[in-house]
C-alpha cells in the first residue's frame, strides 16, 4: 500500500464541478482505497491505494466521470513527491511570510517544450501584475503577490501555455496535504 494526495481539477468552483467531499469519499472508498480523507471542497483527498499513482489517477477520472457525468481532471502525488515540492520550493520566504500568496500548480505530467516561453507571454501581457513563476518539471510554483483572484496564471491560458493540464493549490494547502499524508 502506498498513500497517495489526489488533487481534482476546478470541483466545487463558483457553482461548477459541484462534488460533495461525502460521495468523492464514498467513490473512492468503492474503488478500494483505505484510510480516505478529504480535506477542503476543492477536491483535496488522501488514500492508501495499491498500484501506480497513473493507475490511482486512472480510476479515480473513471469514477468521477461516472460519478459527475463529465470528465474531471485528476493528479496523484505521493507524500515523499510533496516533501520534494515544498523542499524546492524558490518561494520559501514569501511562502511563510503569506502562504495564500504563494501557489503550486501539480501538472499531469512534465511541461511542454514551449511551457516557458508561454508563461513568459502571460507575464508580459499582464504588465501591472507582478506574478513571478518557476517552472520545475511536473511543477509549477507560482508567487501571486497581487492575489490570485486577478492572475492570468490559471485555467486554459495556463494548460495552454504548459502544454498540460495542471491543477493549482495555495501553500497552506499544500502544508496541509502533507501533514495528512504523514502515516
Amino acid at each position: 500500500m502506498q498513500t497517495y494526495v489526489i488533487l481534482l481539477r476546478a470541483v466545487n468552483l463558483a457553482g461548477h464541478g459541484k462534488l460533495p467531499m461525502a460521495d468523492f469519499r464514498k467513490m473512492l472508498t468503492g474503488l478500494g482505497f483505505e484510510k480516505v480523507e478529504t480535506y477542503i471542497q476543492s477536491g483535496n483527498a488522501v488514500v492508501d491505494a495499491k498500484g501506480s499513482a497513473a493507475k490511482v489517477a486512472q480510476a479515480v477520472a473513471a469514477g468521477l466521470e461516472k460519478l459527475m457525468g463529465a470528465p474531471c481532471g485528476v493528479v496523484v502525488r505521493t507524500h515523499e513527491q510533496l516533501e520534494r515540492v515544498i523542499g524546492e520550493n524558490p518561494y520559501a520566504a514569501e511562502a511563510a511570510a503569506k502562504g495564500a500568496l504563494v501557489h503550486v500548480a501539480f501538472l499531469a505530467g512534465p511541461a511542454g517544450a514551449s511551457a516557458v516561453a508561454g508563461l513568459d507571454r502571460i507575464v508580459t501581457m499582464y504588465p501591472k501584475r507582478r506574478d513571478r513563476y518557476h517552472l520545475a518539471g511536473d511543477t509549477l510554483y507560482l508567487h501571486l503577490p497581487d492575489g490570485a483572484a486577478e492572475t492570468k496564471f490559471s485555467g486554459k491560458a495556463l494548460d495552454k501555455a504548459l502544454g498540460v493540464m495542471g491543477t493549482a493549490r495555495n501553500w497552506n494547502t499544500v502544508l496541509k496535504l502533507l501533514a495528512l499524508s504523514k502515516r
